[in-house]
């Protein structure tokens, strides 16, 4: 989360969704300060604000949850980072890496398992983020699809001229089009996991996928577990040390 007194703008991060290019711009170019965790809930921020901050303009980056999900797998698989063998990272020593996805991590690896494999697995319920959670806090929603244009358009509006294309940080190794990863054998299922998001937020399933309807019970599944996770998250473990030395967020923590 990135607070922009000079721009009275708040940064909501959402995972895999541009977050650490924008943080570092943010930092870098109009005197952002990192406070709280790189995802935090607009919630969190809420209680500790003044009252000057919560008038802030707030936004947060939406992507294509179908994306997002390949992103976790290759992630994962390839490890480049050495995060999910690291057990400094583990949440419950302090780290961000959750157990869920240790598990995830795990499961991969041991058994090789391909992106079908791993999703048949581990994706049965409707998909939601961090993002479904902070909708209503955010004063616009920029898309990291076409996101340059939109982030540019943000800050120009807020008085920042702004013209330039943000880096590639973070970016996934070895990524291929949607039909590699989601094959005839899970269209089904990810039509009832994605649907309801994506409709949420704007996103077509892909071109040629038919018109499958989302059943009733799963639209109630989405919402409910939306409802749960703004009452419960709050009240999750908070991490408290900061994050790695050596990541981009890391190091504007340690600037402040």
């Amino acid at each position: 989360m990135i607070l922009v007194h000079k721009l009275k703008l708040l940064f909501i991060g959402i995972p895999y969704s541009a977050s650490t290019a924008i943080s570092k711009d943010l930092h870098k170019n109009y005197g952002g300060k990192a406070i709280l965790r790189k995802h935090s809930l607009y919630s969190e921020f809420d209680e500790i604000a003044s009252k000057a901050e919560k008038e802030y303009y707030v936004f947060a980056v939406k992507r294509n949850p179908m994306d997002i999900v390949i992103s976790i797998y290759e992630k994962m698989k390839n490890d480049s980072k050495g995060n999910f063998t690291n057990l400094n990272l583990l949440e419950k020593n302090g780290g961000h890496i959750s157990k869920r996805q240790r598990k995830h991590y795990l499961f991969i690896r041991k058994n090789n398992a391909s992106f079908q494999e791993y999703f048949k697995k581990f994706y049965r319920l409707p998909y939601t983020s961090v993002l479904a959670i902070v909708k209503n806090d955010c004063d616009r929603i920029i898309s990291f699809e076409n996101l340059d244009d939109e982030y540019n358009v943000l800050l120009n509006d807020l008085g920042a001229v702004s013209n330039h294309k943000m880096p590639k940080i973070n970016q996934t190794k070895g990524k291929h089009d949607f039909d590699y990863y989601y094959t005839d054998e899970i269209k089904s299922q990810a039509i009832q996991v994605f649907a309801p998001y994506m409709k949420d937020f704007g996103y077509q399933m892909p071109k040629g996928w038919g018109g499958k309807k989302i059943r009733l019970h799963i639209k109630l599944i989405y919402r409910l577990i939306i409802y749960f996770k703004k009452i419960i998250y709050p009240f999750r473990s908070k991490i408290k040390r900061k994050s790695v030395e050596n990541s981009v967020y890391g190091k504007i923590q340690r600037s402040n």
